[in-house]
């Protein structure tokens, strides 16, 4: 596998995203290398695109991202031997809407993402589709590149997927309260329970020798 950049998250056809506590900045680092170098020693599955590993900013967590061609795919793989915490989950995702400038060009320099608990795929699609509606018209504050609503495929999760110029510019919107109305929703919204929330750093991304 080669080395690339941050996932390119509008391409996904699954992508399966879990966290490890890591418990210290070098444990995070190890982590991540471990785990690449486990799947450089061994035939890339079927139909697996890229892995990316973050690590979050207060040196305690890693965060992974593994994407896949599609469910069968994945499901082909779970039923095979020997799956990898990267590429077997919890839980799998499937990309339910993305809002980007049509002609976006920034790399991201953080990943920010808030996860929940939901009672439902209708509770999916309703809560995302109110958070959407609430955002500004004009793209909000500049530092904010993308944003991508994941659903779990198991109807209980919806993951935001946020992508940053810095993490100083996602301080600075917060500080200014551009994300207030967000969180009303998120505490607002019946069947719907925040469960977590991170701020990454992309530690290694890489994509698959077959794509």
């Amino acid at each position: 596998m080669a080395t690339e950049p941050f996932p390119d998250m509008a391409r996904t056809g699954t992508a399966v995203i879990g966290t490890r506590y890591a418990g210290s900045p070098d444990r995070q680092r190890r982590t991540a290398g471990t785990e690449a170098s486990e799947l450089d020693r061994v035939p890339q599955p079927e139909g697996l695109t890229a892995v990316s590993w973050f690590l979050s900013t207060d040196g305690e967590t890693v965060l992974t991202c593994a994407q896949w061609d599609s469910d069968a795919a994945h499901a082909t793989y779970l039923h095979g031997s020997g799956p990898t915490p990267p590429l077997a989950g919890p839980p799998a995702y499937r990309l339910y809407r993305s809002l980007a400038e049509e002609h976006e060009s920034r790399a991201p320099g953080c990943l920010i993402t808030a996860a929940f608990d939901v009672d439902g795929p209708e509770r999916q699609r309703t809560f995302t589709e109110a958070v959407v509606a609430a955002q500004p018209e004009g793209g909000g504050h500049p530092g904010a590149i993308s944003a991508h609503f994941l659903h779990s495929t198991d109807g209980s999760r919806v993951l935001l997927y946020t992508e940053w110029t810095s993490i100083e510019a996602h301080r600075q919107a917060a500080d200014a309260g551009q994300h207030d109305k967000g969180h009303e929703i998120f505490a607002g919204t019946p069947g719907v329970r925040l469960t977590h929330g991170g701020r990454w750093h992309l530690h290694r991304t890489v994509r698959s020798s077959t794509t």
